[in-house]
C-alpha cells in the first residue's frame, strides 16, 4: 500500500542551505482515516494534521539529500541537471532514481519505503508501506514523473506544480487509486492516458 506521494524542489548542490527542500504537492492516501473522525477532538485533528505535514517536509528533505548525493557521486557536471526549455520527452538514469528506508519511529510509526525520481530541479517520492512491492512501486512511480513531466509541463516552471495540483490529483487517482498500485502494461498505461488527456484537455 502506498502512504503518500511528495513532489518537492531540489537544490542545484549540496552546499546550499541544509533542509532547503520545499513541498510543492502532497497527497496522503490514507486521510481519509483523520478527516472522517468527526466526532474527534478538533485540536486533536488539528495537532495530527501538522504532524502529517512535518512528516511529508522530513521525507522531502531526507529524498533531496540521497538525489544530490547520487548527483555528486555521478560525476555529470552539474549543468546536467540545469532545465533546458525543451518539448523532448524526459529520460531517467540510474542516478536520476533511488531508494531509502525510514525505520520504524523515525518518522512513522511503522517503516516506511521512499523511492525517489528526480527530474532537474523537481523531486517526486513515494512512501511505501515496507511490505510493498518495490519494483511495481518503482515501476508506478516512473510512469507517473514522466507522465506528469511530459503532459502537464510541470518543468517550465514550479508554480505550475501548485496552479495544476487538481491534474497532478486526477492522475494520482487513475495510476494509484486510493494508494494502490496496478500491474499496468504498456497498453493499458496508454488507455490511461489517453483517458486522463481526454478528461482535462491543457
Amino acid at each position: 500500500m502506498v502512504y503518500g506521494f511528495v513532489i518537492h524542489t531540489v537544490g542545484a548542490t549540496l552546499d546550499e542551505t541544509p533542509n532547503s527542500s520545499r513541498v510543492l504537492y502532497s497527497k496522503v492516501f490514507n486521510y481519509d482515516m483523520l478527516d472522517q473522525k468527526q466526532n474527534s477532538d478538533e485540536q486533536y485533528l488539528h495537532n495530527e494534521r501538522i504532524k502529517r505535514k512535518q512528516r511529508i517536509a522530513i521525507v522531502a528533505r531526507q529524498a533531496e539529500s540521497m538525489c544530490l548525493l547520487s548527483r555528486q557521486a555521478s560525476g555529470r557536471p552539474a549543468s546536467d541537471f540545469i532545465v533546458h526549455p525543451t518539448d523532448e520527452p524526459i529520460y531517467l538514469l540510474e542516478e536520476d532514481v533511488g531508494v531509502f528506508s525510514l525505520p520504524p519511529g523515525d518518522v512513522f510509526t511503522s517503516e516506511k519505503i521512499v523511492l525517489w525520481v528526480s527530474v532537474f530541479s523537481l523531486g517526486f517520492s513515494l512512501i511505501c508501506d515496507s511490505q510493498e512491492n518495490l519494483t511495481l512501486a518503482e515501476c508506478t512511480l516512473r510512469t507517473v514523473v514522466k507522465y506528469l513531466v511530459d503532459s502537464l509541463k510541470l518543468l517550465t516552471n514550479s508554480s505550475n506544480v501548485v496552479l495544476k495540483a487538481d491534474k497532478i490529483e486526477m492522475s494520482l487517482d487513475k495510476f494509484m487509486p486510493h494508494g494502490q498500485l496496478l500491474f499496468l502494461n504498456h497498453q493499458a498505461t496508454q488507455a490511461l492516458e489517453k483517458e486522463l488527456s481526454n478528461s482535462m484537455p491543457l
